[in-house]
Parts: structure tokens; C-alpha cells; sequence
């Protein structure tokens, strides 16, 4: 990979042309894994993938000279949650998807399991677009940048113990929160402090968001 890169960018192949944005996130100090159809979104943001990988049942092969992983269109794993394993096998200690939110539900909530694989492999994982940042946290996260207006916690997969917020317009502290429980949606900054977000057991889901 030449000059050792921590952060790995999947770029996935959800119906997203937000190429300006794509643009934005897309960097030479990244290392980009295209899942299948996601080397065209990459192509058309001017960024060649270091790497591809898919079974190309939703687009054509490649046609140009890269580093492909053909996969076979039976198999157990999502293409894009083989680029993450493929991620982490390599050691990265940071992954960002994008492309990765598009208009099949079942698609969005398997990349969001991969959040979980990430998490349990000790890797920060986040999905990101225009308008949405998902990541999971079991300790302690600290929300200081005010690129998305609102932010959302729900349990993940499981109860949540000791639940604190701290700084933020809806304040919690040591609460529980069920996975069916929405009371902590749609929460804001209340000032310029940063928001620090706690959790003493379990899983939580963040969100954050614009209209």
C-alpha cells in the first residue's frame, strides 16, 4: 500500500450520485475499496480505487487496470460486508462507508450490522452521507463537530445501562434504554460545548442527522 494508511474508505453501490459530496470525503490519504458497482461512483468523483471487490451482477467488469477480487454471485456475505472483512484483515483502525444508505431497507440495516463486526474487531467504523452519520459506541463518544444539526441514541441489539448525555439541549443521566424505547431521538446541541455521550453496559446507536 506504499505510505502506511490507517483510515480505509468502501465506497458502496446504494443509488447515490452525490458526487460533490462523494468528492468531499474521497482523499489520497485513505485507502479506497470499491464494492462492486461502487468503483463507478469512485470514477465518476475522479478517485481510482485501490482496490475492488464483487461479483459485478450490477454493473459491468472493470475495464481498466486495478486490483479486482472477483466474487461469485452465491455466497453468504454482502459485497460490501466483504470489503469490510477484507478492510479489517488488513489492519485498519478506521473505516467510513459511504454510498452505503440507499433505498432497500435490507441493504441499509446489513451495512449497519458491519458497524457491529468493526466494533467487535476494535475498528471505528461510521456510515456517512450528506445527511446521515451512523456509528455504534459502548463506552464514551464525544460529539464536538456541528456538521449534523440533530443526533439520536438507541440501544443496539440489546438493553442499554447507565446512559448519560451531558451538554446537549435533552440531558440524560444514568438512565436504562430499551431497544423499543425513541425517547432519545432528535436531540441537539444546546451550545458550544461539545455533547459527551456515556454508557456503562451495552451497545448504542448513534445517529446524526440533517433535513
Amino acid at each position: 500500500m506504499g505510505k502506511k494508511k490507517v483510515k480505509c474508505i468502501i465506497v458502496s453501490g446504494a443509488p447515490d450520485d452525490d458526487y460533490d459530496f462523494l468528492k468531499t470525503r474521497l482523499n489520497c490519504d485513505a485507502y479506497v475499496i470499491a464494492a462492486d458497482s461502487g468503483y463507478i461512483k469512485c470514477m465518476k468523483a475522479g478517485v481510482k480505487p485501490d482496490l475492488i471487490i464483487g461479483d459485478f451482477d450490477s454493473s459491468k467488469y472493470p475495464e481498466f487496470e486495478a486490483e479486482i477480487i472477483k466474487l461469485q454471485p452465491e455466497k453468504d456475505f454482502t459485497d460490501t460486508f466483504t470489503c469490510v472483512r477484507k478492510a479489517v484483515s488488513l489492519g485498519f483502525s478506521e473505516i467510513e462507508l459511504l454510498c452505503a444508505i440507499g433505498n432497500r431497507a435490507d441493504h441499509n440495516y446489513a451495512n449497519m450490522l458491519c458497524l457491529d463486526y468493526c466494533r467487535k474487531n476494535h475498528v471505528h467504523c461510521t456510515i456517512v452521507n450528506r445527511y446521515n452519520k451512523m456509528q455504534l459506541a459502548d463506552s464514551e463518544i464525544i460529539l464536538d463537530n456541528r456538521e449534523y444539526e440533530y443526533f439520536s441514541v438507541y440501544a443496539f441489539l440489546g438493553a442499554v445501562n447507565g446512559l448519560t448525555i451531558k451538554d446537549a439541549y435533552y440531558e440524560l443521566d444514568n438512565i436504562d434504554l430499551m431497544p423499543y424505547e425513541q425517547f432519545t431521538q432528535s436531540n441537539c446541541f444546546k451550545d458550544d460545548k461539545p455533547v459527551k455521550i456515556s454508557v456503562k453496559n451495552g451497545i448504542i446507536l448513534l445517529i446524526q442527522s440533517n433535513d
